[in-house]
């Protein structure tokens, strides 16, 4: 048998994989007004090329965000797998209320402008929107709630977060369909990073990308989150 044989064989019985898919191309010219775009035509071909890769895995349940542009991608990836998409309010992207009605150039100002902010002020989010405290707070909640529905939970043991699973005959697979700062802030705190108020850089993903997350047995004590793939995107 070989060595890579071996470790697939390894990954067969994982009680669980954590599939995080960003969405596809907003439309922010179009919904400007509204501030919650759709998705643009190479937005839907990139949501299609996504679902058509994970048709070829079991996703047993889909959650999304409430925003347009990742329900209408979660909606691309339930159609291939015959579910529906559970909407999680927890997963909404940053908040930053500034951004309605604005033209793209003056996104692109703005962000600039929020970027040369000294690195202790990043915690107060971008200007005039939500604090990134206050972010980091409800997409962990959000997280460690719908992990809690399947009977996954972390506690410490000896100084170490491990997290407890029931057993599974084979990997339970779950899709998040969210945004560069909700995916970014899941996969830090998952890892066990301490957080800071720029995640969406220090795990920046392309649209339409998916990355899995795999819970692995540590020792007797429990299971670690472990960085199966990263950013995947076709093309």
């Amino acid at each position: 048998m070989t060595q890579e044989l071996r470790e697939a064989r390894s990954r067969e019985n994982l009680p669980l994989e954590l599939v995080l898919i960003r969405h596809g191309e907003p439309d922010w010219e179009r919904d400007k007004a509204s501030g919650d775009p759709g998705l643009t035509e190479l937005g839907r071909m990139q949501a299609a090329r996504a679902a058509a890769h994970l048709q070829a895995h079991a996703i047993h349940a889909v959650y999304c965000s409430p925003l347009r542009r990742a329900r209408e991608t979660a909606q691309a990836l339930t159609a291939t797998h015959e579910s529906t998409p559970e909407v999680i309010d927890g997963f909404e992207e940053i908040r930053v209320p500034a951004l309605q009605n604005l033209t793209q150039s003056e996104v692109d100002s703005y962000f600039a402008a929020a970027a040369r902010r000294k690195l202790q002020d990043r915690w107060e989010g971008f200007p005039g929107g939500e604090p990134f405290r206050d972010f980091h707070a409800r997409v962990t909640t959000a997280i460690e709630t719908m992990l809690g529905h399947y009977g996954i939970h972390s506690r410490v043991s000896e100084d170490f977060t491990v997290w407890s699973a029931p057993a599974r005959g084979k990997p339970l697979r779950i899709a998040v369909v969210a945004h560069g700062g909700t995916n970014a802030v899941i996969l830090a705190h998952l890892l066990g990073l301490a957080p800071v108020p720029w995640e969406w850089l220090r795990f920046e993903t392309p649209l339409a990308a998916v990355s899995v997350l795999a819970l692995r047995s540590i020792s007797d004590d429990g299971y670690i989150w472990s960085l199966q793939r990263f950013g995947w995107r076709e093309g």
